[in-house]
């Protein structure tokens, strides 16, 4: 049995994301957030569930981002970290950070009015746990890769059991999984690097043979214990050189898993 595991933001989706520092309140683009965040091996990456429009329209802007993930736990995860930390230890370290919700809506509105993008991934932050700051606020979306349904299609078509693992949110997660027809049980959101190997190691204890796509440092525990690993660099964000030798194939585009598989 065969079967293939695709990462989604950069990997299935060319990523768009509107990024704001709150220090200096500058607005830029650009996708790779991994690389942001490891700019310092303190940060981390926090994702919310609840999709942005219904952030934006349940809070007032003046909120801050802290009151809000205090009151809804349930509603964010760390889906980046180089480092242990929990979600109570994380708003203890955000009682002074001043940033509000209305930062999260000038990510979202620059995004949407600068692109015309099929999905929204939602809203995420890059916080530096060791000063307690959130250093960044930003928003994603994206299209798909002009190859991404068709090659869906055609693993399907061959027999493929197919799957997403992606620390991208629950909604917009489901949006893909049934615009490319991939089975909602077989979509994992908001799944951080352990967690992305443990899936691949789950469907490879379901006796299958476990392909594993993905396209940044998030996917590298997974990509270490497939039995097939895959980059796709059609994203071109620059990756370290020891994770390009790591894998087993590279693509440029994500039909040409095709030849590999």
């Amino acid at each position: 049995m065969k079967a293939i595991v695709f990462d989604n933001a950069g990997t299935i989706l060319k990523r768009i994301t509107a990024i704001k520092n709150t220090h200096d309140n500058t607005i830029f683009f650009e996708t790779n957030t991994i690389g942001i965040a490891n700019k310092n091996p303190n940060q981390i990456i926090v994702v919310f569930q609840q999709p942005t429009p219904q952030i934006i329209q349940t809070q007032k802007p003046n909120t801050r981002i802290y009151n809000y993930m205090k009151q809804n736990k349930d509603k964010f995860e760390i889906s980046y970290s180089q480092i242990p930390i929990t979600k109570d230890e994380l708003l203890e370290k955000l009682k002074k950070d001043t940033t509000t919700i209305n930062q999260i809506t000038k990510t979202a509105t620059t995004l949407i009015d600068k692109f015309n993008i099929e999905i929204c991934s939602g809203s995420a932050l890059i916080i530096d746990t060791q000063k307690g700051n959130i250093n960044y606020v930003f928003t994603a979306g994206g299209v798909f890769f002009d190859t991404t349904k068709s090659t869906i299609k055609k693993l399907k078509d061959l027999n493929f059991e197919v799957y997403i693992a992606s620390g991208d949110n629950h909604e917009s997660l489901m949006k893909i999984a049934t615009i490319l027809g991939i089975k909602k049980s077989n979509t994992y959101d908001t799944a951080n690097r352990k967690e992305k190997s443990e899936i691949v190691k789950q469907i490879q204890n379901m006796g299958y043979t476990v392909c594993m796509v993905g396209n940044n440092l998030n996917d590298e525990l997974a990509l270490e214990c497939a039995d097939i690993s895959i980059l796709n660099l059609e994203q071109k964000e620059e990756l370290p050189e020891y994770l390009l030798c790591k894998v087993d194939h590279t693509v440029n585009k994500l039909s040409e898993i095709l030849d590999i598989i």
